[in-house]
């Protein structure tokens, strides 16, 4: 066996072939008897450190690799005591572990420990230790195997650091991933719950995500997915002017606005007021890599922004209108006290008298167009009371037109509701309002017909709300003329007609915080339809 397959010897394999050599020669504590076989080319090949210590603890053999780690191990060492070449923090293990081999007969294996070289570098070995028995069985001392470790110990314990600092790195990333899921999970919440609707398309016009908020705006259902559709194949994207905001978004690559937006839903086909704000993504080019809509239902805001303006309006109007009625009205009395005395003083078969009867006549237009104009003042809060429509319903002015219209040949049908309907208006104002559509009926019904008039409660939300309707059976109203009907001067009744009695019913409606809707089929008849809130009495 050579020198390399001695090196190719495992530890176990060592010690055996040691002590199948101690089978056959004999180891005094002065010397080493050799036979015919010097084994000790082969301890002395090893790059292992090989050393022997007899039972009284003195170093009787040390290899070349002993002296090739540890100069000061020479052969004067050789007959001294083990306790001189052991470092002092080893002193009372390599005691103790000295005292298990010789007197137990124990087998260390792989034991570390730590030591230092001539140079005073650290050095980390481990050291096999057997004991050495005689034929008789005597433990006669004990043989080590040292290996040097220090670069795998070294190489080791630098690998635990960094998979330590590893561990730490990896703790820390699954922290922050957990963290940033909760914030995106955060994120994701706010959006879905946002009452804004956000939607994120790509260039191209793809939709990538959505939120429920933009389903309800667009009219979908819940289950329904925006996800992978064109906004560009809808028709009310580029209609509504969505499509400049889109376009100007990704011209300038900054944030655009627009405010009350006329837009049509895809779903449904309604009429939407909305405001929308795009914001663009861009990547590390700086071109644009994603943008991010949100859409804002202004419908409702609309609504009453435009309608505080159409009140507002009304009420400068009817301060200017009740102004100069009250004015003209001095003027026409004293118009038609004159035009009274000409009357009474002239002769009887005078020409003049037909022209007096027109004079008349006009004067009493002119004389009700101002008591209309008058109406238009919009009362304070103080002038209004708490009115009950079902006395306004049987009021004496009401009563008297209906009980003429049924000696006429009118049908009257008046349903009013089990309980009392309480709002808070002005009394004149709401029988004026009545008795209006109660004329319109009327002259919309020249062969006569049927007039009914009913008062509902109905619930919206959180609001309760009466309902008057006034229905007849005349001519109807041409679909073209529904907006028209309720303009200054608009009529269809001839000269004889102001043409402001829906226009003022409508401004008193506005003026309570109500509505009016129309339903109409020519030839079949109108339906108007009044809503108004209801205030509780108690209030």
């Amino acid at each position: 066996m050579d020198a390399k397959d001695l090196n190719n010897l495992s530890k176990k394999e060592l010690i055996q072939l040691i002590q199948d050599y101690q089978k056959k020669y004999f180891i005094c504590s002065d010397k080493i008897l050799t036979g015919k076989l010097d084994y000790r080319i082969l301890l002395e090949a090893t790059s292992d450190i090989i050393f022997v210590i007899d039972s009284d603890g003195t170093l009787i053999y040390i290899n070349a690799a002993s002296k090739a780690f540890f100069p000061s191990w020479s052969e004067q060492m050789l007959g001294d005591h083990y306790t001189k070449i052991v470092p002092a923090s080893e002193k009372e293990r390599g005691a103790f572990v000295f005292e298990e081999v010789i007197h137990r007969g124990k087998i260390f294996e792989n034991e570390l420990f730590r030591t230092y070289n001539d140079r005073g570098e650290k050095m980390y070995m481990t050291m096999s230790l057997s004991p050495i028995k005689s034929e008789d069985g005597e433990i006669i001392g004990l043989i080590g195997i040292m290996k040097n470790i220090t670069e795998k110990f070294i190489a080791e314990k630098r690998a635990k650091e960094y998979s330590r600092i590893l561990e730490i790195k990896v703790k820390e990333q699954l922290t922050q991933a957990q963290e940033l899921k909760g914030l995106r999970d955060f994120n994701e919440d706010i959006i879905n719950h946002a009452p804004v609707g956000i939607f994120v398309m790509d260039p191209s016009g793809i939709i990538l995500s959505e939120n429920p908020a933009l389903k309800q705006i667009m009219g979908h259902n819940a289950s329904d997915t925006l996800v992978g559709t064109s906004l560009f194949n809808e028709s009310g994207f580029f209609e509504g002017g969505l499509g400049r905001l889109y376009e100007s978004c990704r011209n300038d690559k900054k944030t655009g606005r627009a405010f009350n937006i006329p837009y049509r839903t895809p779903a449904g086909g309604c009429e939407l007021i909305i405001n929308a704000t795009v914001v663009p993504v861009l990547d590390a080019a700086g071109s644009i890599e994603k943008m991010i809509f949100m859409i804002e239902d202004h419908t409702q805001q609309a609504a009453i922004t435009n309608r505080i303006y159409e009140t507002e309006k009304l009420s400068a109007l009817g301060i200017l209108a009740s102004g100069v009625a009250s004015e003209l009205k001095n003027y026409i009395n004293k118009m038609v006290m004159d035009l009274n005395f000409v009357d009474n003083n002239l002769d009887e078969g005078n020409p003049t008298a037909e022209y007096i009867v027109s004079l008349h006549q006009e004067l009493g237009r002119i004389k009700n167009i101002t008591e209309q104009l008058s109406s238009l003042s919009i009362t304070d809060d103080e002038e209004r009371d708490l009115c009950d429509l079902n006395k306004i319903l049987t009021s004496h002015p009401f009563e008297l037109m209906l009980n003429r219209l049924k000696n006429e040949g009118f049908e009257i049908i008046i349903s009013p509701p089990k309980e009392s309907v309480w709002v808070r208006a002005n009394q004149n104002q709401l029988q004026q309002l009545l008795i209006q559509f109660i004329e319109n009926a009327e002259e919309a019904m020249p062969n006569k017909g049927k007039i009914t008039v009913s008062v509902e409660k109905k619930q919206a939300g959180e609001g309760k709300f009466a309902v008057v309707t006034i229905t007849d059976t005349g001519i109807g109203i041409p679909e073209e003329n529904f907006q028209k009907i309720f303009q200054p001067f608009f009529t269809t009744k001839g000269k004889q007609a102001t043409g402001l009695g829906l226009m003022i019913t409508s401004a008193i409606v506005q003026n309570l915080g109500g509505s009016i809707g129309l339903k109409s089929t020519p030839g079949e008849g109108t339906s108007f339809r009044i809503v108004l809130p209801i205030v509780e009495k108690a209030s």
